[in-house]
């Protein structure tokens, strides 16, 4: 057995602060400390040069829009659990490289046809592809994207162009599952979560799995890697769809409230939507299955599901899931790498609420705030 694990707080609390004393940024300098790899900035980088390389390859002419969305920042999270992954079995090298670039290339088409569904116009206080190139351009981008996903993944092994296809296929049936249940107050919790496993745990179970696969972890461990993606996933997203409802506007670089008004109703949303208030806040949301935005109380909803427990009860979900995923790698932690992911995902959640959510939260209640 490892040295017991340090409190989450403690190890943020232990990374170095900016001079205005805001919580630091999870940048790759950070995380190398967190897992133990000093190189592990030069092991992401290697990553964003392969992305930027296939989708500029010989000039072409989505490669512009293409390199300018994937470049536009991100946590590269799906990436980072690749490379570390592949690090458990003491594996670095230019499988794992496309491996990681493959995965993120996923997540980057797939966002460019999530701009298009949502007629967004920036993305991380970027312009879009649809709103500058225009709709078909950003359609032919996004497959483009996706295409050297695939290319890259097939450099890897034939294993993991099948992972990438799976998760791929997965994160469609999420969305659509999504797109189905839009606007609809008697969305269950069970199809949220069914959801939530396709269009966003998936792809997070891919890259664990594709580390494993390239560094030739054994079937127990790479197992095990994929039920802490799945477990991460799931809590990521929970946090995410928290952070709509209590983020900084500014921190965060987009609008609250997202989610209600294009009729997403998410984990804090349903189960205040099946509380005491729930007909009240049902009268918010505009008549049933309505496309109108303008007639969502956006303001009023948000704070009936803030003032309804409901979202404490999701940051508890989330919690549950950061355990499930620490438990699935435990036997790891005899390493620095395999402590680092074990202690991960409660780092990750304590950072984006420190970081991310609106600072009025940290001191009053959830339920309290007038």
């Amino acid at each position: 057995m490892g040295p017991a694990p340090s409190a989450p707080s403690d190890r943020v609390s232990a990374l170095p602060r900016a001079a205005d004393d805001r919580p630091p940024e999870l940048d790759a300098a950070r995380m190398a400390q967190v897992f133990g790899l000093p190189d592990l900035p030069d092991r992401l980088a290697a990553v964003d040069d392969r992305i930027t390389a296939v989708l500029g390859h010989d000039g072409a002419l989505l490669g512009p829009a293409s390199v300018r969305v994937a470049s536009s920042g991100g946590k590269r999270l799906r990436p980072l659990f690749t490379i570390v992954c592949a690090a458990t079995g003491g594996v670095f090298d230019d499988r794992v490289v496309n491996a990681a670039a493959a995965v993120e290339l996923v997540q980057v088409g797939s966002l460019v046809h999530d701009d298009i569904l949502d007629d967004a116009s920036t993305r991380r206080g970027r312009p879009t592809i649809n709103a500058v190139e225009g709709v078909n351009h950003a359609v032919m981008a996004g497959d483009y994207i996706l295409a050297r996903a695939a290319e890259l993944a097939a450099r890897v092994s034939r294993e993991a162009a099948a992972l990438v296809a799976g998760a791929l296929g997965d994160l469609c049936e999420g969305q659509v599952l999504e797109m189905r249940d839009a606007h609809d107050p008697g969305r269950t919790v069970d199809a949220h979560l069914a959801s939530v496993r396709g269009k966003t745990a998936a792809l997070f179970e891919c890259a664990c799995r594709l580390g494993a696969h390239c560094a030739g972890l054994g079937p127990e461990n790479a197992e095990a890697l994929a039920r802490f993606g799945h477990a991460f996933g799931m809590g990521f997203q929970v946090l995410d769809d928290v952070l709509d409802l209590i983020g900084d506007e500014a921190r965060l670089g987009k609008p609250t409230g997202n989610d209600i008004a294009s009729g997403v109703y998410t984990l804090p949303v349903i189960s205040a939507l099946q509380g005491p208030e729930g007909d009240r806040l049902r009268g918010t949301l505009g008549p049933g299955g309505a496309a109108d935005r303008r007639a969502v109380d956006v303001a009023t909803a948000i704070e009936l599901v803030r003032r309804s427990g409901a979202i404490a009860e999701a940051l508890t979900a989330a919690d549950r899931y950061a355990d499930e995923a620490r438990r699935a790698v435990a036997h790891l932690n005899q390493t620095t790498v395999g402590e680092g992911l074990g202690l991960f995902p409660r780092l990750y959640a304590t950072w984006a609420l420190d970081t991310l959510m609106d600072q009025r939260y940290h001191e009053v209640p959830l339920t309290a705030l007038g």
